[in-house]
């Protein structure tokens, strides 16, 4: 039975042994400034002695320090004797009060198996350090001492960068949309000018190398039609510079300017005159490259 008393009043003793302890633990906290500013951190300073073998834990950051805002922290390593420890910590915290003086006290926790003893610093203040001078209600609007004039200063603008990106994602979206919907009528509208614009050219290169005088014959002929040539192949993506005239009629059997490019060849390598029809055959092969050119222009306009 005495055993049984005895073993049930040992847990009750050792708690009282370990809270007796623990008051005897006194931590020491206090501003490192006599003077706070609002919004600007001011340092404190918590520190406590104990017996080595206890256990003992400092707030962190998710302690509660209202009416402060925690800024940040910085622990000190613990320092031992044969006897006791040391530790240490300076929290640095913010404060948004306007009281003329402000309080603070922080606690150090003494742990023992699953529970923990709350031990608290005493009481320390700081001053509010005014930046702005309080006036009166009694004092009247005159006797204030406003400035009646003042320097202008000119301020920068601030440049707002979540409206410019907003901004930029609505353009991006809108060019999309844009291309979206009239891509394509864009491409074609583009393509066509190029087609109009390479076309010109031709006519105007071609209509010079024919009424050119200074030229004979056969380096007229050969000319107007190596002009020819590129043109059709740009414009149709088939390979005329290299093939000659037999496998230009064999393999794409142009329609009405088979004679007229037997006659070029008669010129070009026979030296050989075409009884005064040559400027009849230089007319096919323009009117066979326009006909072409119409041909590819309907072809983009519908495609």
């Amino acid at each position: 039975m005495y055993k049984g008393i005895v073993r049930g009043l040992l847990p009750v003793l050792f708690f009282v042994v370990l809270n007796a302890q623990a008051q005897q633990i006194k931590p020491q906290g206090q501003f490192l400034n006599d003077s706070i500013k609002i919004g600007v951190p001011i340092g404190y300073s918590l520190s406590v002695k104990y017996p080595k073998g206890v256990d003992v834990v400092f707030p962190d950051s998710l302690y509660d320090y209202s009416p402060y805002e925690l800024d940040h922290k910085r622990y000190f390593p613990t320092q031992s004797d044969s006897t006791h420890s040391y530790d240490s910590a300076i929290y640095y915290i913010t404060s948004f009060e306007i009281d003329t003086i402000q309080h603070l006290k922080l606690p150090i926790f003494v742990l023992h198996g699953k529970d923990s003893t709350t031990v608290y610093a005493d009481t320390d203040a700081a001053i509010l350090q005014q930046l702005v001078t309080e006036i009166p209600d009694s004092v009247a609007v005159e006797a204030m001492p406003l400035k009646e004039n003042t320097t202008y200063k000119n301020v920068g603008l601030q440049f707002n960068y979540p409206y410019f990106i907003i901004g930029v994602g609505i353009l991006a979206i809108l060019t999309i949309l844009f291309f979206v919907l009239f891509g394509g009528r864009l491409k074609k509208h583009f393509k066509l000018k190029r087609l109009k614009r390479a076309n010109n050219r031709f006519i105007e290169k071609y209509d010079t190398l024919v009424l050119n005088e200074n030229e004979t014959e056969k380096n007229k002929a050969e000319k107007v039609l190596i002009l020819w040539k590129k043109y059709l192949e740009k414009l149709e993506s088939k390979p005329y510079t290299q093939l000659t005239t037999k496998e230009i009629i064999q393999f794409y059997k142009p329609k009405s300017i088979g004679d007229s490019l037997k006659a070029l060849d008669r010129v070009i390598y026979g030296n050989l005159s075409v009884n005064g029809e040559i400027m009849k055959q230089y007319t096919v092969l323009k009117k066979y490259a326009q006909e072409k050119f119409m041909e590819k222009v309907e072809e983009v306009k519908h495609g």
